[in-house]
């Protein structure tokens, strides 16, 4: 009598395309691209006076290394697509692990590809808009300045999510075209950044500032106008600093989604995924800090400052049209070179091209993952035959950012940015949670297969336990640090009430599962009992 079977599947259909040099530049791009610097630095100076930007992201270092220690644990124990949502599931609770992976999933594609594409928008818009500004080009100023309107900035980011949707779904060698080529072109730019505002200081930046844009304020005004608004000039000290770690932090996590996702498509897993996540923080670290290094030594630390506070404060009396983004300054300290302007803006944009797409093909893996679990349609766990791709996944991901993209155009950026940072913490450290406690379950003879250095006993406790309890203890302080921030929290009511409501439909959704499978004869938890294959 033939016998079907009904709780584990044989195998996935996915490859593994991706090596330690591959999933480097993947976990790399997932933390930092160039188009991260067109706002960020505004947002740092703005909403932390007296913190040092350079001293945050190296303390923000430590919780991401041991964030990636805990990651490099999951993903060579259960090298699966989801590893992250597998671990989970398996560790605590099939429904607790579905709704923390629906709510991770969510936070995941709002604060990666949702906010990357309309990101992507107005780095081009601005770019746009200080070339024709600067180069007497009125229809790249109108253009651009659409491109930034609550309309202008959907479409454009409802373009590049069909197109990068479509995209993700051509296979393995697409993503190394696109991967590669847009590293090529990021190192490029980054050197020119680097050399550009390196070799520029605020003797040379103020007067090109003047000539520019004095018709909105003039470089010294600059700090008047501040002052009068309530700005001080602050002294750098360590609790600020501290206060702006959950902040840095997230500009230097990402690494861990990658290793979470897609380390079923990652060969030779246990020496892969930990090269590819130290080098990824490392590497970041260093780009992070060479690019903050550039501009605060091109315009001012202190002026930048100023004009930061301002806009991020008291956008009543901001005096400009548009933020202290990076395409500006660096488009005022190439003037009135056009060639050279128009290479460095050029690549600035470009450099981007495979971001978005990095982050939807991880995010899209949870659903995948989810599917061959039975908690959600088994449709989509299928695999492209040509291009062994999860295209079901692939679309539903795709169609669920297009939706959010009407509610991101209309809430805007602020008002997701603190809500997601916190949650995006909290998620590392309720992670780590697990982590402690997995050497005392019943899956912990997979001890045996991490290093040995993670099974180590001291006063009879492994030492990967320790390292978990103490990376969880710092991403709990770093989640409270940004939470209490009255700068950042006005929205924090809303974002709890979408996320918990996520969290909530999720356990939902398992026991309806749970009840759907029993009356067909199937018991969909004793697939929890077991790790799926790859």
């Amino acid at each position: 009598m033939e016998v079907k079977t009904v709780f584990i599947r044989k195998t996935s259909g996915l490859v593994r395309p991706f090596g330690a040099t591959d999933a480097t530049l993947i976990y790399t791009l997932i933390i930092f691209a160039i188009l991260n610097t067109t706002l960020q630095f505004p947002w740092f100076y703005g909403f932390w006076p007296g913190a040092d930007l350079n001293v945050a992201l190296a303390f923000a270092l430590i919780p991401t290394l041991l964030v990636a220690v805990v990651y490099w644990c999951l993903a060579v124990a259960m090298p699966r697509s989801g590893s992250d949502y597998v671990w989970f599931a398996r560790i605590v609770h099939p429904a607790v692990g579905f709704g923390w992976s629906a709510v991770y999933f969510y936070m995941y594609l709002c604060a990666g590809f949702i906010t990357v594409c309309f990101t992507y928008g107005y780095t081009t818009s601005m770019t746009l808009v200080v070339w024709g500004m600067l180069y007497n080009a009125p229809g790249l100023v109108s253009l651009g300045t659409w491109f930034q309107s609550t309309e202008g900035s959907l479409l454009f980011g409802l373009v590049l999510m069909v197109v990068y949707g479509a995209l993700t779904m051509l296979g393995h060698k697409t993503a190394k075209a696109l991967l590669y080529a847009g590293w090529i072109i990021q190192s490029i730019a980054l050197v020119l950044l680097w050399a550009i505002l390196g070799t520029a200081n605020p003797t040379t930046f103020a007067p090109k500032w003047d000539t520019l844009m004095s018709k909105y304020i003039t470089y010294e005004a600059v700090f008047k106008t501040a002052e009068s608004a309530g700005w001080t000039l602050t002294p750098v000290t360590l609790g600020a600093t501290l206060s702006s770690v959950a902040f840095t932090f997230m500009l230097l996590s990402g690494a861990a989604m990658g290793a979470g996702t897609i380390s079923g498509e990652i060969r030779n897993v246990n020496r892969s995924v930990p090269i590819a996540l130290f080098l990824a923080n490392i590497f970041s670290f260093i780009i992070w800090t060479l690019c903050n290094i550039a501009e605060i030594s091109a315009v001012g630390v202190n002026w930048l400052s100023a004009i930061s506070w301002v806009w991020c404060n008291k956008p009543d009396v901001y005096p400009l049209p548009f933020p202290p983004s990076m395409p500006l300054m660096l488009g005022i300290v190439c003037y009135p070179n056009q060639s050279l302007s128009l290479l460095v803006l050029g690549t600035f944009v470009l450099a981007n091209i495979a971001f978005a797409f990095v982050l939807l093909m991880t995010a899209a893996r949870y659903w995948f993952a989810w599917s061959f679990d039975r908690l959600v349609p088994t449709k989509l766990a299928e695999v492209n035959d040509r291009f062994k791709t999860p295209h079901y996944a692939l679309a539903v991901s795709t169609v669920i950012a297009m939706i959010t993209a009407f509610l991101f155009a209309y809430l805007g950026f602020a008002a997701w940015f603190a809500a997601v940072s916190t949650l995006m913490v909290l998620s590392y450290g309720v992670v780590a949670l697990t982590t402690v406690v997995f050497p005392f379950t019943r899956w912990k003879g997979l001890l045996d297969t991490l290093p040995k250095f993670m099974g180590k006993r001291i006063a009879g406790v492994p030492a990967i336990s320790i390292i978990s309890a103490i990376t969880a203890l710092i991403l709990f302080y770093a989640a409270y640090a940004v939470a209490v921030n009255p700068l950042l929290t006005a929205n924090a009511g809303l974002a709890a009430l979408l996320f918990g409501s996520i969290f909530i439909a999720a356990i939902v959704i398992y026991f309806v599962s749970k009840v759907y499978h029993s009356r067909q004869g199937i018991d969909i938890t004793l697939q929890f009992k077991e790790i799926p294959p790859t």
